[in-house]
């Protein structure tokens, strides 16, 4: 007897996570793959941690047993968007969650239901699309034009929308195309926002790390900020991933309704890790961190694109403007890209991640992550090359 529901039964298949298992065979494997910065957390995030938990018991307790603690990191969550946004929200405004992605997916829960239309501009992340799934809500799919370098199209956007649309996701800058919106595009997609009055998730996991083209939010456009939902996660900036913890900003309304889908799920982010991200915020050296990482990642960048460049039989792509991926076109394979990936990983032993399950764009395309040394690369491409060698793709 299945006992299933078909919301599990069906999730989508992002490839990620069968990708890492499926290379996990493979001991000497390279990766590319999985979206986590390949570097350390800062040492003296632990240092401060260890400190403050000596010191008070309550660091090892639910975060709500002391409000101030989830307090303290609000204050400086309202001074970094001050500095980043131009405005500083009411703590009624913020809640701590348990990493961008229970933010992200608390939001989808509190906004939309079955039948509902949610814009997925894609290719996108494809964890949207399975908490999309779960939420019975359904997709639409607006592309990125390739052609012009995964570029935005007001006009693809406007001819999506529909009656039913609740909900559009930006993920900026995007995974996995590195695209980032122009003041232009944001300032039209925020007029449609308006003119339909619908609500838009803003994914900003990657608002730090932006390379020739600067990074213009929503958020700056003060008439917008009642029908904007922020995700933003410590993961990507300090390289907490394994910490799991971020935060969403909405209208008060709305953040009571994404703190009581956190309270029935997880009850509350880890204590330890709201201490952690606390000294990401309120030391300089989380600051310093930051810049360094952006400028050890700027340089894996310029290492995998003069790579790629001397693949163009086996590979093309578009130089990504933001976040720490390139979303390449595979050539000299007539294979499904999650085929060519194990291709890759088997006979290659580097890990790539197929781009079919992160919208129909993705087929024939595989992402790779950056977010390593540039040593790691280079490791990578090497091996790559032999691999293109071996079908004349050289």
């Amino acid at each position: 007897m299945n006992r299933f529901t078909a919301r599990v039964t069906d999730l989508p298949n992002s490839g990620i996570g069968y990708m890492m298992r499926y290379a996990s065979k493979y001991p000497d494997a390279v990766s590319l793959g999985q979206g986590t910065p390949l570097f350390p957390t800062p040492p003296f995030i632990y240092d401060y941690l260890i400190r403050e938990a000596k010191k008070n018991p309550l660091v090892g307790m639910y975060s709500d047993t002391k409000a101030d603690i989830e307090d303290t990191l609000k204050s400086l969550i309202a001074k970094q968007m001050e500095e980043e946004y131009g405005f500083t929200p009411e703590a009624e405004r913020l809640d701590i969650t348990v990493g961008g992605v229970g933010a992200l997916f608390a939001s989808i829960l509190s906004l939309v239901e079955k039948g509902d239309e949610v814009i997925y501009f894609e290719p996108g992340y494809a964890l949207h699309l399975s908490q999309l799934h779960l939420a019975e809500a359904t997709p639409v799919f607006v592309p990125y034009d390739e052609a012009s370098g995964w570029g935005f199209s007001i006009e693809k956007l406007r001819k999506a929308m529909t009656k039913k649309t609740k909900l559009i996701i930006l993920t900026n800058p995007n995974n996995p195309t590195g695209t980032v919106l122009s003041e232009k595009d944001v300032r039209e997609l925020v007029s449609i926002v308006l003119e339909y009055d619908v609500m838009l998730l803003l994914d900003e996991a990657y608002f730090f790390l932006t390379y020739d083209k600067k990074l213009f939010s929503p958020l700056r456009l003060p008439e917008i900020r009642n029908n904007v939902i922020l995700c933003r996660s410590f993961s990507k900036e300090y390289a907490m991933t394994g910490w799991r913890v971020g935060y969403a900003y909405a209208t008060p309304e709305l953040i009571q309704k994404i703190h009581a889908v956190g309270i029935y799920t997880s009850v509350c982010p880890p204590t330890p890790s709201i201490v952690a991200a606390t000294a990401a915020l309120s030391d300089p050296r989380g600051k310093m961190y930051s810049e360094e990482l952006k400028k050890k990642i700027t340089e894996s960048k310029q290492a995998i694109c003069e790579r790629l460049d001397r693949l163009p039989k086996l590979f093309s792509y578009h130089k990504p403007d933001g976040a720490y991926y390139i979303f390449a076109t595979y050539h000299g394979f007539d294979m499904p890209a999650m085929e060519f990936a194990k291709k890759v990983v088997d006979e290659a032993r580097v890990i790539l991640i197929p781009g079919s399950g992160m919208g129909p764009s993705g087929a024939g395309c595989v992402r790779m992550s950056f977010a390593a040394d540039a040593s790691v690369i280079h490791s990578a491409f090497d091996r790559l090359e032999i691999f293109a060698k071996t079908y004349n793709l050289l």
